[in-house]
Parts: structure tokens; C-alpha cells; sequence
């Protein structure tokens, strides 16, 4: 929900400076326009600060695990009517208009000071989370201490914050900004240039500049890699058998990684991740808690997820799916207000709303399938390692310890397995699928099968959409509206 709620902030403001949003006259004055736009905002956090009081006062009184529940059902109504309230203050009452009057147009500027209300409730609802984590870590510490697993010790209220947003939201916020940044100074360099002003609607040059964005947002993707891992607190796997391990894993699947990282955390967040779209600038990373309390056969399973993901070339197809499927939906959104004349404002905002709402739509459910092979892809891996490479079905073990992995992730970061997340599903889902995943064929699995269709669907839409493209560029079809 974070990583969307930080997607939304900020495309809708970029969108936003596309075109005139916003019901209030210029001639409201700021001192009348800006109560209207953060008083929801205000309502909200005094309200989900009660209630987070009130249920951490329940947990030191009765020690009712109910009222953890609670609580981050209130964070998650606040975060959701916050990002409705965005919504309506950038598109009904104009508030990148209101930034505006004291900023003017400036890059990123008035969008980033615009986007702060929204932001800092999501932030407000990590402090607000901080005592009932604290409790939570003080009533395991005990069997951290009996099972001889390393203590931590527990950041300070901002610190926990400063946390949240340095190891969840910047992999989402960075790059997102980068390139929305580099989106804006392009039409201005277009803009300052005059080289679309004699263009007409058929000219080939109104396609250039999207083809630069492209570009350019797809070197941001490809040098993010060595930026993100300063953000984050990473240090290099020293010699020895983990890194040994790493390496084998990797020279087996045939895939080149430029480093594998330690993600220092203070015990906050057990996961791994792999960054990067190019062989030179690719790291795996695994945190400190995933290395200090997972057994080692299923720190290898998470290794080998992780590497499925850069074998399946998992974030270039979710690329191709996205682009494809918002490429298809803008061009037939726009056919579709051209042919009943609806006009260009209708236009742009049915366009808008389609696209992203698709595209949304797409990118969770090829994100999820994409889980379930890297999971599917861990317990063959697994499998040959438990079994030999004569091994021919999925072996019980290979995929509990996979499911197991996924368990003791979901029970340290204390998370509940049925809880589910746009891009990953829910680990109970997770851990069905890999059950059903034993006497599988390890060269038939069902879920291989299923994502070549995901696949092949992605590669029809992508071309269609150049197709439409294309079309668009030549004059066809012909637009009642145009």
C-alpha cells in the first residue's frame, strides 16, 4: 500500500501540470483556499491518533492483541482517505495551482511542496505505529534470548521513521522522481526550443519527445542500482560460505551479478531483493534479519527467488506489460472520447483515469504470477540441490523449505500471512501454491505454463499498442473531433 500510495502522490501531480485542474477561482485568496485543502488532512491525523492511543493504551492494559489489528486498520483507512482527499484536492480544487502562486512553474519544485500533506500522513501513521512495534519487539525479546537470535536494539520514534522511508518508500519514491523530473525538464527543452510549435497533428515529431522520455526513463532505471544501495545501509557479503554460496547459485543459472550486499536494517525488515537491469550494475541484497534467523537452506531458497526473477527477466516483461497495456488503453480511451466529441479537457481526464486505473490493474496481477514462479523456481532449484540433477518432480522439502522461508518472514516482520499486498499476493496464497507445486514435473510446472500466456498476452498488447501508435501517427483513424 505504500509503494502505491507514494505512486499516486506523485503521478497525480505530474499529471496535474499537464493541464488546468481545479474548481477555485483564481480570485480565491490562499488564506480562504488553503484551510479547505489541509483541514481533511488535519481531521484525519488528530483521529487515527486517537485511535492508535487508545489502542496502545488496551495493549498495556489487557494486552488484547485485537487492538494491534485495529490499529493498522485505522493506519490503513487514514492512508486511504488521505490519498482520496489528495486526489481531490490536486484535481477539484486546483492544488498544484495553489503551490503555484508562491513558487511559480518551477521543476519538481512546486510538485514536491505540493505532494507534502498527502506524505506527511503517510509518515505521521509510521510514528503513530512506532510504540505498538516497540511492545511488539519487547514481547519477543524473551524468546529471541531462549532461541539464541541476535537483539537489536529498537530506534527512537523518528529514527523508526527516518527508517520507513530510507529502507520502503525510497525504492519507489528515487527512481519515480528522477524521472518525472527528467519528464519536466524535457518540455521545457521542447518547450524552449520551439521545435513542436510548427508541427501538426500528423507530424512524426510530435512522437519524439516520448520516445526521449523512454529513453531517459529507462537509463534512470539502469542507474539506479549504485544510488540505491547508498540509500539503503548496505556493506559487501564477506568471504566466506554464504558469499561462496551466492556465487555458485548464480554461475549455476547462468545470471552475472556485480555484487551481493548485506542490507543493514538494525533488525527492522527480514527480506531480499535484487536491483538492477544490467549484469553490471545488478546486486543481490539480503538484510541483516533475513541472514541472522533464517537456517541456511532457506536463506538459499530466498537467494534463489530472487535470482529467478533476474533468470525470467521478470522486470523487463513487467515493463513490456505495463507500457503495452497503457499504450493500448490511451489510444483506445482517446478513439473512444475523439469519436463521441467530448472534448479535450473529457479527453484528458478519461485518458488519465483509464490508463492508470489498467495499468494499476496489470501491474498486480503479472507482479503476483511473477512471485509465483520465482517461488515455483526456488523449490525446483531446491530440489536438484536436495535430490541430484536426476531429480524429475518438485520434492517435499524444496518446497517447504521455500513456504517456510516465507513463514518465518511473514511471522518476524509481524505480518499477517492472509494479509494481502498489490504486488506480492498474500504468503498464505504463496505457501498453497508452493504445496500443490510437489510431484509437479520440474520441466512442466503449471505455473511456467501460466506465465508463457502472461507473456505472450504482454507481447500482443505492447505491439498493439505501437500498432495504435503508429496508426495515431498516420491519421487513422479519422477523429470526429479532430
Amino acid at each position: 500500500m505504500a509503494h502505491l500510495y507514494v505512486i499516486v502522490v506523485l503521478v497525480s501531480l505530474h499529471l496535474a501540470g499537464t493541464g488546468g485542474f481545479g474548481l477555485l477561482p483564481a480570485t480565491v485568496p490562499w488564506w480562504a483556499a488553503w484551510p479547505l485543502v489541509l483541514t481533511p488532512f488535519i481531521v484525519l491525523g488528530v483521529l487515527v491518533t486517537l485511535v492508535s492511543a487508545w489502542c496502545t493504551r488496551r495493549l498495556d492494559r489487557r494486552g488484547d492483541l485485537r487492538a494491534i489489528t485495529l490499529a493498522h486498520r485505522a493506519f490503513a483507512l487514514a492512508r486511504t482517505l488521505a490519498l482520496v482527499w489528495h486526489l481531490a484536492a490536486v484535481f477539484l480544487l486546483g492544488l498544484l495551482g495553489l503551490v503555484r502562486r508562491f513558487t511559480g512553474d518551477l521543476v519538481l519544485v512546486d510538485e514536491l511542496i505540493a505532494s507534502i500533506p498527502a506524505l506527511a500522513l503517510l509518515l505521521w501513521t509510521y510514528r503513530l505505529a512506532h510504540p505498538i512495534e516497540r511492545r511488539l519487539r519487547a514481547a519477543v525479546m524473551i524468546r529471541d534470548l531462549d532461541e539464541g537470535r541476535p537483539i537489536y536494539a529498537f530506534p527512537g520514534p523518528w529514527a523508526y521513521v527516518l527508517g520507513a522511508v530510507r529502507n520502503n518508500l525510497s525504492i519507489m519514491a528515487v527512481p519515480l522522481v528522477l524521472i518525472l523530473g527528467w519528464a519536466e525538464v524535457l518540455d521545457r527543452i521542447f518547450e524552449a526550443s520551439g521545435l513542436l510549435a510548427g508541427a501538426g497533428q500528423d507530424s512524426l515529431l510530435l512522437y519524439v519527445e516520448p520516445a526521449v522520455q523512454i529513453a531517459g526513463a529507462l537509463l534512470i532505471f539502469s542507474l539506479i542500482p549504485p544510488l540505491m544501495v547508498k540509500v539503503w545501509d548496505t556493506v559487501k557479503i564477506p568471504p566466506g560460505e554464504l558469499r561462496d554460496g551466492l556465487e555458485t547459485l548464480a554461475r549455476t543459472h547462468k545470471i552475472r551479478v556485480r555484487d551481493f550486499l548485506i542490507w543493514r536494517t538494525g533488525g527492522m525488515m527480514l527480506n531480499g531483493a535484487v536491483i538492477g537491469l544490467t549484469p553490471w550494475l545488478r546486486y543481490i541484497v539480503l538484510t541483516d534479519a533475513l541472514l541472522d534467523n533464517l537456517p541456511e537452506i532457506e536463506v538459499e531458497a530466498v537467494a534463489a527467488h530472487e535470482v529467478a526473477h533476474v533468470r525470467r527477466r521478470h522486470m523487463v516483461w513487467l515493463a513490456i506489460s505495463v507500457l503495452g497495456s497503457a499504450m493500448v488503453l490511451g489510444e483506445a480511451s482517446m478513439l473512444v472520447s475523439r469519436e463521441w466529441s467530448l472534448g479535450e479537457l473529457a479527453e484528458t481526464w478519461i485518458g488519465g483515469v483509464v490508463t492508470l486505473v489498467g495499468v494499476l490493474l496489470v501491474l498486480g496481477a503479472v507482479s503476483r504470477r511473477f512471485e509465483w514462479q520465482s517461488d515455483a523456481f526456488a523449490a525446483k532449484h531446491l530440489t536438484r540441490q536436495l535430490a541430484g540433477d536426476d531429480a524429475s518432480t518438485v520434492s517435499p522439502q524444496a518446497a517447504d523449505a521455500m513456504s517456510n522461508a516465507l513463514a518465518r518472514v511473514s511471522r518476524l516482520n509481524g505480518m499477517p500471512q492472509k494479509k494481502f499486498t498489490w504486488r506480492h499476493g498474500s504468503i498464505a496464497t504463496r505457501r498453497k501454491r508452493l504445496a500443490a507445486l510437489v510431484g509437479q514435473p520440474l520441466d512442466r510446472l503449471r505455473i511456467d505454463r501460466h506465465v508463457r500466456t502472461v507473456l505472450v498476452l504482454a507481447a500482443i498488447a505492447f505491439l498493439a499498442g505501437l500498432a495504435l501508435t503508429a496508426a495515431g501517427m498516420m491519421g487513422w483513424p479519422p477523429y470526429a473531433g479532430a
